[in-house]
């Protein structure tokens, strides 16, 4: 069966290279053969995703890995999930690790978060915040919305990085307009406390509408409060703003 992860990563990234869908399995190998780390890759990922036949791991793990080794940093991270989730490979997370350094050093911007995660949760890696903040920053400052939203976290929360309620609004701010339900509550909860920007409830009432449309329960909570405190005019002029993000279509 075909893992969600890589699946999804995969289509996500064929949306950007049509061009690779569009070459027969015999070309790519032709070209495979002959050394080119591009054509590795893409060879990889069709055998991922059974472009072509029946999805092979055994193949895509082999062209994942000699493209990684001529280092192309997408095979690198690829090569590094499949040992991370136990695609084809047997788990071994510092064979993952290992791939992703490699990758998020070439300026990988998924390889970076996911070194930050294993970083912050302590997941395959022992948890190290300084190292979790430098990957997050990385991969914020390339616009990853996840990425800025867990920027956000670190700075309110002190962990890595000395407490700072203005950068951790800015980074929140940054994720939230992108439409990242957890930035938009936490920006919400900014303004509802007055941390990091100036306590503006009908500005808190936006985001919380915006993630609570994403369903995010506590989002929902802090809405149904603020509903009990401000005017009816207040709430129409929050809603109508919420709507105009175009995140959603009606709140």
């Amino acid at each position: 069966m075909q893992s969600k992860w890589l699946g999804w990563m995969l289509s996500v990234w064929i949306v950007f290279s049509p061009a690779v869908w569009a070459e027969s399995l015999a070309d790519l190998t032709k070209q495979a053969e002959l050394g080119d780390a591009v054509a590795q890759t893409d060879l990889g990922s069709k055998y991922a995703l059974g472009d072509g036949g029946a999805i092979n791991y055994h193949e895509a793990e082999k062209w994942f890995r000699a493209a990684a080794e001529h280092g192309d940093p997408l095979a690198q991270y690829m090569l590094g999930m499949m040992y991370a989730h136990g695609e084809g490979l047997p788990t071994n997370f510092k064979e993952a690790s290992k791939w992703f350094l490699k990758a998020a050093q070439q300026g990988d911007v998924p390889a970076q978060l996911t070194l930050g995660l294993m970083y912050a949760n302590g997941d395959g890696l022992p948890r190290h915040y300084q190292e979790a903040f430098k990957w997050f920053r990385k991969a914020a400052e390339s616009g990853h919305s996840t990425a800025q939203a867990d920027l956000g976290l670190m700075y309110i929360r002190g962990e890595g990085v000395a407490k700072n309620s203005n950068e951790a609004a800015k980074w929140f701010r940054l994720s939230a307009v992108q439409g990242n339900a957890i930035a938009q509550y936490h920006l919400g909860l900014c303004y509802f406390e007055g941390e990091g920007v100036e306590k503006n409830d009908q500005e808190a009432y936006v985001w919380f509408a915006l993630a609570s449309a994403q369903g995010d329960a506590d989002a929902h909570e802090f809405l149904n409060k603020l509903e009990t405190e401000l005017t009816p005019e207040q709430i129409a002029a929050a809603q109508k703003r919420a709507s105009e993000w175009g995140f959603i279509n009606k709140i």
